[in-house]
């Protein structure tokens, strides 16, 4: 499958057709395919690229001070939770990580030894790192292991099917943790900024927050936020950072993360109702983040784009552009049926 253009909630086929589009590029489009702002934002942009760690793009200080907490920004959704994990290791001094059943974190190794889902990690186990701890998702986890430096878990689990835990569970993991002395890493990197009705799903019991895919506007840009004050500065340890990338803050990619902080809060709502939608029709989950069973080729076959998900891959997920409208969603479903 090759596209040729996307626009909105719309993608055209090499071959000329014309898809619905329910997965919003896995979530990464959420105010749309070609959005006008983020456009503009690019066009403006003087410098295209700064030198990474050791000089930001204006447009990057500015990123910076519009996030809600201090961050350490990083290429991938798989970054920020290399930046989270290791975070942990820094501040506690312990290697453990408590993860749960069904998460994905990213493919790179030590991400990948926190993914809870067998297919991506057997053909490396040899190389993954560890301790890790897995538990039940949505579980009280009980006390942690004396190695644990972080739990790390996500609001609503995304590639399992748009799992969705016990209102306290999260609660739960705070206390678990404050009682061990280790961090919580949440994974909001596709359940954040909107997608589930949120900006910052998890933040109000997270140590470290991770966002990704939507934030770069389409451009790949991730941050780690510390909400445990003081957490940055374990970072200090020499002249030169540690852990960086070539393309680390990322002058288009922050232009663009700029208009999705101001334009996804006004469409929180927007989201919510789509959400009830999304249920009436039979799909689980929560706002959009959203599967229920199904195939993909059998979708595509009916002009609609979605993407394979469940632990067993027997769903199919719903990942739409926020501003998905209602006559779009009822296409959807009615194609779907």
């Amino acid at each position: 499958m090759i596209w040729a253009r996307a626009e909105g909630c719309r993608v055209t086929l090499a071959d000329g057709r014309e898809l619905l589009d329910l997965t919003g590029g896995f979530g990464v489009a959420a105010l749309g395919h070609r959005n006008p702002r983020i456009l503009e934002a690019w066009r403006e942009q003087e410098v295209v690229h700064a030198l990474g760690d050791l000089a930001d793009a204006e447009v990057t200080v500015r990123l910076r001070e519009t996030l809600p907490r201090p961050a350490k920004l990083g290429v991938t959704g798989e970054d920020a939770i290399e930046i989270a994990l290791r975070t942990a290791l820094l501040a506690t001094g312990k290697p453990g990580i408590v993860a749960f059943d069904g998460a994905y974190h990213g493919t790179g190794l030590l991400a990948l030894a926190a993914t809870g889902l067998e297919p991506f990690r057997e053909p490396f186990a040899p190389w993954l790192p560890g301790p890790v701890h897995r538990r039940a998702y949505g579980e009280d986890p009980g006390a942690l292991p004396g190695d644990a430096g972080c739990v790390i878990v996500e609001p609503v689990q995304g590639r399992a099917g748009s799992r969705v835990p016990g209102d306290r569970f999260l609660e739960t993991l705070r206390r678990r943790c404050d009682e061990a002395g280790a961090l919580l890493v949440v994974d909001s990197i596709f359940c954040g900024l909107g997608r589930v009705g949120e900006m910052w799903p998890g933040d109000e019991v997270a140590d470290v927050l991770c966002v990704g895919k939507a934030l770069g506007g389409g451009l790949p840009l991730s941050a780690a936020l510390f909400y445990r004050d003081g957490l940055e500065e374990v970072w200090e340890l020499g002249p030169e950072d540690v852990y960086t990338h070539t393309h680390t803050g990322s002058p288009l990619a922050c232009a663009a993360a700029l208009v999705v902080l101001e334009e996804v809060p006004r469409l929180l709502d927007r989201v919510h109702e789509a959400g009830e939608r999304f249920e009436q029709a039979g799909w689980h989950g929560r706002g959009i983040l959203r599967a229920c069973a199904g195939s993909m080729d059998e979708a595509l076959e009916r002009g609609v784009l979605v993407v394979p998900a469940g632990l067993d891959g027997s769903l199919i997920q719903a990942t739409p552009p926020l501003t998905i409208s209602n006559t779009e969603l009822d296409e959807a479903f009615e194609r779907l049926a």
